[in-house]
């Protein structure tokens, strides 16, 4: 505030010097002449004022554009640390369509997922848990260990009790299949835990909460290990989706309801041709080959 007085003192004085530099008119007017003086001290102090306001509240990062960039990169480091750091410390095994991945566990479990499908988990497998995250289909051949292992898709879960078992988890479309030993399947209620057996299936209600229990007798379950399509009263959209990631090709329909008729049979899948000519003749339907796309009719 004196630093500003002082300034003012030294207006004033400049004001009164050149004005005394002026020639006025002859008998001029006592007030005018007032006014006028007025009306230049309140420029001059304005102009003071706002360079004084400029340099006082005008934020640093507008004046120095360095200071800009390293407030944006500090931002930007703050957000994306946690996602930097989660990619960091998760192992992801994608199977893309048309790929078949076995992996090998560090605690000597193996999973087989099927096209179309991702598997992760974070880092300390194996050491302070045995917890992985399934999209897609995998079938889990999982060893005893210290930790229980832990299988997480969609908003269910397994928990293996030493057992080989396949779970299909694709949208809201998921089941749950054991093949030896037993797991327990978890859904978003509590109530809704049911413990499946060798021989026992089940299918999840929309997508949340493990329905009734089911026998499956087929020894070659799940079929996709297998090379084979499993059909028991399938609906042909279901397998033409299963076609589509197995052999990465593309399958349409003449007509919308022609994908809700069922199919029942075994499909040998080895090679796309033999199947979309035995699928033909269960479904009793004709298709064909038009620009890149196979069309049921």
């Amino acid at each position: 505030m004196k630093n500003f007085e002082k300034k003012l003192d030294r207006m004033m004085q400049r004001i009164w010097e050149e004005s005394g530099k002026v020639r006025l008119p002859e008998a001029p007017d006592a007030n005018d002449a007032w006014m006028r003086l007025e009306q230049l001290m309140d420029i001059q102090e304005n102009e003071s004022i706002q360079k004084i306001a400029v340099k006082q509240f005008v934020p640093n990062s507008i004046l120095k554009p360095k200071l800009i960039w390293a407030m944006v990169a500090a931002m930007a480091l703050i957000f994306f640390s946690p996602i930097l750091y989660n990619a960091y410390t998760t192992t992801t095994i994608i199977a893309e369509r048309g790929q078949f991945k076995t992996l090998a566990l560090v605690d000597g479990s193996t999973i087989r997922l099927n096209a179309e499908s991702t598997l992760s988990y974070k880092q300390g497998f194996g050491d302070n848990h045995r917890n992985v995250t399934l999209s897609g289909e995998a079938y889990f051949d999982v060893k005893k260990g210290e930790f229980p292992f832990i299988v997480q898709f969609g908003s269910a879960t397994v928990e293996v009790l030493g057992t080989e078992f396949n779970i299909h988890a694709r949208g809201s479309d998921m089941d749950v299949l054991v093949v030896e030993g037993s797991v327990k399947v978890s859904g978003t209620e509590e109530t809704k835990d049911v413990v499946l057996i060798a021989g026992q299936k089940v299918n999840f209600v929309n997508g949340n909460n493990p329905g009734e229990l089911e026998k499956f007798e087929h020894d070659k379950y799940p079929g996709w290990i297998y090379n084979r399509l499993i059909l028991d009263q399938t609906n042909l959209k279901r397998v033409c989706k299963e076609i589509e990631r197995k052999f990465n090709v593309k399958i349409e329909f003449a007509s919308a309801d022609l994908g809700n008729i069922t199919v029942t049979g075994i499909i040998e899948a080895d090679e796309f041709n033999p199947v979309m000519e035995t699928l033909a003749t269960l479904a009793q339907r004709s298709i064909k080959f038009e620009k890149d796309t196979y069309i049921i009719y």
